[in-house]
């Protein structure tokens, strides 16, 4: 039985079935782009409760007025997850992330988007790297900021830009949106 291993040998145990089938992982949790942009919707039962939860002091919430506070409470939210990349593709919910407080930097990327929609953000994105790496950006007071969920920074202005110069972006998508940059 499982249960009767030692954790290291039940580790090499994981590790090696993970090997054997990344390919079918890769392909079970291979995502289309419809799929994809529907997990930044601000309408996931999760999302609501997140919502309501970082406003639970600001009532009522005025989007002209409470945004930046509110935005700011969701990226302290996001960082608190701890990165994990995979070598495979591997899609977590919003709860199982909420659980285990860990995510992919793509995972934590959709997560804050998702939760800036919920705040009213319609020009938030999710923005994607020919390299892969995944960012968010929004808009306030005609400033963009760009958050990085690998490190947890938040850049404005020109600093914002300037990350996509040796890397530029690929796409980008919300649950309204998907731009391909590279067709372009």
């Amino acid at each position: 039985m499982a249960d009767d291993l030692d954790a290291k040998t039940k580790l090499e145990l994981y590790r090696l079935v993970i090997n054997r089938y990344r390919e079918l992982i890769n392909e079970k949790e291979s995502c289309s782009i419809s799929e994809i942009r529907q997990k930044v919707s601000p309408y996931n039962d999760f999302i609501r409760k997140m919502r309501d939860s970082i406003l639970s002091d600001i009532v009522p919430y005025v989007h002209k007025k409470h945004f930046f506070s509110a935005a700011q409470r969701a990226i302290s939210y996001v960082r608190e997850v701890r990165t994990c990349e995979f070598a495979f593709s591997f899609w977590m919910d919003f709860k199982e992330i909420d659980e285990l407080k860990i995510a992919t930097s793509m995972d934590k990327a959709i997560l804050l988007a998702a939760l800036l929609r919920s705040l009213e953000s319609e020009d938030v994105r999710v923005l994607v790297t020919k390299k892969g790496r995944a960012y968010v950006r929004f808009l306030w007071n005609g400033t963009s900021h760009i958050f990085a969920p690998d490190s947890g920074s938040l850049l404005l202005g020109k600093d914002s830009l300037d990350i996509f110069s040796e890397d530029p972006i690929s796409y980008s998508f919300n649950d309204l949106v998907y731009e391909n940059y590279e067709e372009q």
